[in-house]
């Protein structure tokens, strides 16, 4: 019974752990993907739940990536003792984050008449849904115990898991 209490907590800690990709992502691309949406029911979860989640992200930037990069540190170091698994996929969902802020901070970038077009929102979609897929994916295969391949983010965690110093 505890093992299995604990095997619990640690797939709930590594699933948890792609909050961070979840908000990164919304706070450039869900209010583009959710208002021009014609779904009221879309709009409202957007207004009720993942613009509050995303306001408290913009606010206090800087302490959730300390804590970020406090988390990545201690498990790709292997600081604490949890299994390979684990340490796997929480790195794998720290180094998400980082490419999904490379996105977030090239995309602004792009000239307004494209952000503003049909390719915009094509590609605001196409980086939120795609970003969202890859999390239920993950999460899916997380809780059956399996491990998440995404092409290159599983190949570096890997690596950084290999790397640690209690292996």
């Amino acid at each position: 019974m505890k093992k299995t209490l604990i095997k619990i907590c640690q797939r709930g800690f590594a699933i948890f752990s792609f909050i961070f990709a979840f908000v990164e992502i919304s706070s450039c691309f869900a209010l583009k993907v959710f208002l021009y949406s014609d779904s009221p029911f879309l709009r409202n979860i957007y207004i009720n739940y993942i613009a509050k989640l995303t306001q408290l992200y913009i606010e206090n930037v800087y302490f959730t990536f300390a804590v970020m990069i406090g988390i990545f540190i201690v498990f790709s170091r292997g600081m604490i003792r949890v299994n390979k698994f684990i340490r796997f996929n929480v790195i794998q969902a720290i180094l998400l984050d980082i490419i999904c802020s490379c996105i977030s901070a090239i995309y602004p970038l792009l000239p307004l008449v494209i952000r503003e077009s049909g390719l915009g929102l094509l590609l605001s979609n196409f980086f939120y849904l795609g970003t969202i897929a890859i999390i239920i994916y993950s999460s899916v295969l997380i809780i059956f115990g399996r491990y998440p391949k995404i092409p290159v983010v599983s190949d570096a965690a890997r690596l950084q898991v290999q790397r640690g110093w209690l292996d």
